[in-house]
């Protein structure tokens, strides 16, 4: 990254538990001595893992990782409701397992209690907690719920592309299920947990949730708030990655030289020499797509649908 306030690339966080999304955010600005600063896919304030955050011009990429699916890892204790969904709320609902419900959610290696958790893949529609992070007129729900205010969340369609069912054991009475949960954006792992939970009639919630993907990032790829400033007191940037990173997860089609020439020149553009390639990827109309020359990206590239025909267009250029 370049000194002042030139300074712009992709960061990603290990964010600590207890922290906000915006803390995490306003840390970064602060370690960097910059200003302009956004992150993409808000954590809960319980939960830990990847935080993807852009500074300086990167900011402007933020919108292509909005719809980047995540992966968590959870793990889901039966027996009590909270009223935060997680550890730290007060128990609102639920009962424990007695010693022949407890018998039965064991039996088959758990049997029951997997086929409720994989019952969940697919779409499915969830009510986010009022505790989670979910903004209601510019403010996150949790806002709300510790001031002691009402406020009504929209359910909303998420899906669960896949779970992978970890260890099952039974802890302090109860079962405690670890899961890796591969979902679209705005999935609320929390919701997810109390769903199950209401599924096999004991009630649960979410006991440890960590983030390991966003879109084309890994955790393995993150640094905690310490290793940042850390590094960026002995002026080691390597922590910072280019904004073009941000679009890992975007379709791409190859382009040849003159086609890259004439997208970077604002020409006009025959759809028809486009048509089988964003097909071939998938790309409907209005879905952002990155045209790259050999190693080269070109530009991002979106078809738009007009009266008279469809058209390609040129939503973003790199030199």
């Amino acid at each position: 990254m370049n000194p002042g306030s030139d300074r712009s690339g992709i960061i990603l966080v290990d964010k600590p538990e207890g922290m906000t999304s915006f803390a995490v955010v306003s840390r970064v600005r602060k370690i960097l001595n910059i200003k302009k600063a956004g992150h993409a896919g808000t954590l809960d304030p319980f939960a830990t893992g990847l935080l993807v955050i852009a500074v300086g011009k990167a900011t402007r990429v933020l919108r292509y990782m909005e719809h980047d699916s995540k992966v968590y890892r959870a793990v889901m204790a039966l027996g009590r409701i909270t009223s935060t969904g997680d550890k730290e709320g007060e128990v609102i609902g639920g009962k424990m397992p007695d010693e022949a419900g407890l018998q039965a959610l064991c039996e088959d290696d758990y049997r029951k209690v997997r086929e409720a958790v994989m019952s969940m893949k697919g779409e499915i529609t969830q009510v986010p907690s009022m505790y989670s992070a979910i903004k209601i007129a510019g403010r996150p729900a949790y806002d709300y719920a510790r001031k002691g205010q009402e406020v009504m969340i929209p359910e909303r369609k998420v899906t669960i592309h896949d779970i992978t069912i970890g260890r099952i054991s039974v802890v302090e009475g109860t079962v405690q299920v670890e899961m890796t949960v591969f979902c679209s954006k705005g999935t609320y792992i929390r919701t997810l947990c109390e769903d199950i939970g209401e599924k096999l009639g004991y009630g649960a919630y979410c006991l440890a949730l960590r983030r390991i993907r966003s879109g084309g990032f890994s955790i393995e790829e993150a640094y905690t708030l310490e290793k940042i400033e850390e590094m960026e007191r002995s002026g080691n940037s390597a922590f910072a990655k280019e904004e073009v990173e941000a679009m890992r997860s975007l379709p791409r089609i190859e382009v040849d030289e003159k086609e890259a020439g004439d997208l970077r020149n604002g020409k006009k553009l025959d759809f028809s020499s486009y048509k089988d390639r964003m097909g071939d990827v998938g790309a409907d109309i209005g879905t952002r797509v990155l045209a790259m020359c050999g190693n080269e990206i070109v530009a991002v590239i979106y078809e738009e649908e007009t009266e008279e025909s469809i058209l390609i267009r040129e939503e973003r250029v790199f030199a």
